[in-house]
């Protein structure tokens, strides 16, 4: 069994953690003020709980390989097993689109054609699904590389535009408009 590292580790749930929708969320959740907060607490309360149910399936089952498919069909039998990882599978087509289009919409920022040309808005979503692909066929070394790279990328922006625009008068009441 190949074995990654620390940062490796940590990138790789970070990176899960920090998708397209924690760039696209909070232009969203502004118009509900502070209150959009309590979202964020319950939201990250769910992932941690989340987290635990999943720690304590592998405790249960420590040599099951194969994440929530593996864990319902131990313990629900073939059927629920088989539409869960059914369902997983569907949900990574809709998660790949998805970020396909925040990319290209993030990128037509820097590159007004792609807001202009649908051929080559979809050629560079397709683009980097495909090489994310390639990625993700190399050494387990390189995929997690890249892992911390990408993680990074994500974890700059973010830092830096909470410093420049972070100010407690931002935080009104909870029930203020």
């Amino acid at each position: 069994m190949t074995k990654i590292g620390f940062w490796s580790s940590t990138s790789l749930v970070a990176g899960n953690m920090i998708g397209s929708g924690v760039f696209l969320l909070p232009a969203s959740l502004a118009a509900y003020g502070s209150i959009s907060l309590l979202g964020w607490l319950f939201s990250s309360l769910g992932a941690l709980l989340l987290a635990k149910v999943f720690g304590n399936l592998g405790r249960i089952a420590p040599n099951t390989i194969g994440g929530p498919y593996a864990y319902t069909r131990l313990g629900l039998g073939e059927l629920p097993g088989f539409l869960v990882a059914w369902g997983y599978w569907i949900s990574i087509w809709c998660t790949n689109a998805a970020i396909a289009v925040a990319l290209v919409g993030y990128l037509e920022v820097f590159f007004p054609v792609l807001g202009e040309n649908k051929f080559a808005a979809i050629t560079t979503g397709l683009g980097v699904i495909w090489f994310f692909t390639w990625i993700n066929s190399k050494a387990l070394k390189t995929i997690a590389l890249v892992q911390v790279l990408t993680t990074i990328l994500k974890i700059v922006p973010i830092t830096l535009v909470g410093f420049y625009w972070h100010s407690l008068h931002q935080y009104r009441s909870f029930f203020s408009n």
